[in-house]
């Protein structure tokens, strides 16, 4: 999303002197806003787009913009985006050996069914996964308990052997916890291996391979990882 962004600003003056993270943080609220009104039925699937420019326009202090312009920011967003989107590092090697292991893999997402089926298509890893559970599918966004519930139900799960693995503390961790998950902290930049949160310790991991360690099926560190 950054390089994006960063694309976006050089179209728009005014921008190019605003911090790139500002943007991105700006534009994720703008996403998530657009999105809580469409699955409130406030707006249709088809608004979105116009919705997400107006919101995110209002957001940095430029005027509203017209169609036209509404059509060119979001063809200029989509061509960055989605020639820069990559697994996070480690990704496909911890699908594969879990499948190989015979786990069920799930995703659990706010976003619109299309785009995210989309993007696992496009970084490769749409095979890999058995379903993708929205908001949008479920009737309930995270970190509502609900939707774990409802993905455990599709996937024919039981908390009792699920790992939800999240970098969002809101949205994933506690949303996990409060369907009785174990819950696994993804945060590459962390440098502890545990933390507190809600009342509880939760594992951190910082590159996707750790996770095999954790589940006890990789003892060798992820820099010694080979795909199977």
């Amino acid at each position: 999303m950054s390089l994006a962004i960063s694309a976006i600003q050089l179209t728009y003056p005014g921008l190019e002197r605003k911090n790139v993270e500002e943007l991105v943080d700006k534009y994720n609220a703008v996403l998530q806003q657009a999105y809580d009104e469409y699955l409130d039925k406030v707006i249709s699937y088809e608004e979105t787009d116009t919705r997400k420019v107006d919101l995110f326009f209002a957001a940095v202090g430029l005027p509203k913009p017209s169609p036209d312009e509404v059509k060119e920011f979001r063809a200029g967003y989509k061509a960055v985006y989605r020639t820069t989107r990559r697994t996070t590092p480690g990704t496909v090697e911890t699908l594969l050996r879990l499948r190989k292991h015979g786990y069920r893999i799930g995703i659990i997402t706010n976003g619109q069914i299309e785009d995210q089926a989309d993007k696992a298509e496009a970084i490769g890893i749409r095979r890999l996964i058995d379903r993708i559970i929205t908001s949008e599918e479920a009737g309930y966004r995270k970190p509502d308990p609900r939707i774990f519930e409802y993905a455990m139900e599709k996937l024919d799960a039981s908390p009792e052997t699920t790992f939800m693995i999240g970098d969002s503390i809101d949205s994933d961790i506690k949303g996990a916890l409060d369907a009785q998950l174990p819950a696994i902290m993804y945060s590459p930049t962390a440098q502890d291996s545990q933390r507190l949160l809600f009342g509880q310790q939760i594992p951190v991991i910082h590159h996707m391979t750790q996770l095999l360690q954790y589940l006890g099926i990789l003892s060798t560190s992820p820099r010694g990882f080979k795909s199977p």
